[in-house]
């Protein structure tokens, strides 16, 4: 079991304790690990929990085993009413892609300098926008 000191307005104790039982549990699964993550965020805080900070590094070393980008496309955002235009924010995910995929280190950190400007306009029927935003900040830290 993961030792987390106890702090004042720390993470919920109960909470963390279940979520490190079931990662612990679905140790060859990524897919579950990473929905078990999912539904764990945000975390509950306590007046008396788990250090913020220790419960946070973590849930980073967890989500470092996890497949950096996933290979299904029906994985992809899905279309709501108002989104990110999907013309748009589908340029910025091949060329964000495009420098996961390649070892070169001045083509990572443009792809990384890519997601840093997007300025994804909003339009009629586009991608989710929290679904995008996650799914950038992934492609970010599978970057740096």
């Amino acid at each position: 079991m993961t030792d987390f000191d106890v702090s004042l307005r720390g993470y919920d104790r109960y909470t963390v304790d279940t979520l490190v039982k079931a990662v612990q549990a679905a140790a060859g699964d990524p897919d579950r690990i990473a929905a078990l993550i999912a539904e764990a965020e945000p975390m509950t805080v306590a007046l008396r929990g788990y250090d913020r900070a220790q419960v946070d590094a973590w849930l980073a070393s967890c989500r470092t085993l996890l497949p950096l980008v996933p290979d299904d496309p029906s994985l992809r955002p899905t279309i709501v009413l108002r989104g990110y235009r999907i013309a748009d924010t589908e340029a910025l995910f091949a060329t964000v892609e495009a420098g996961l995929g390649d070892d070169d280190p001045f083509r990572r950190a443009a792809a990384l300098r890519a997601i840093a400007e997007a300025r994804l306009p909003v339009s009629f029927r586009g991608y989710d926008r929290g679904q995008v935003d996650a799914y950038l900040r992934k492609l970010a830290e599978a970057l740096a």
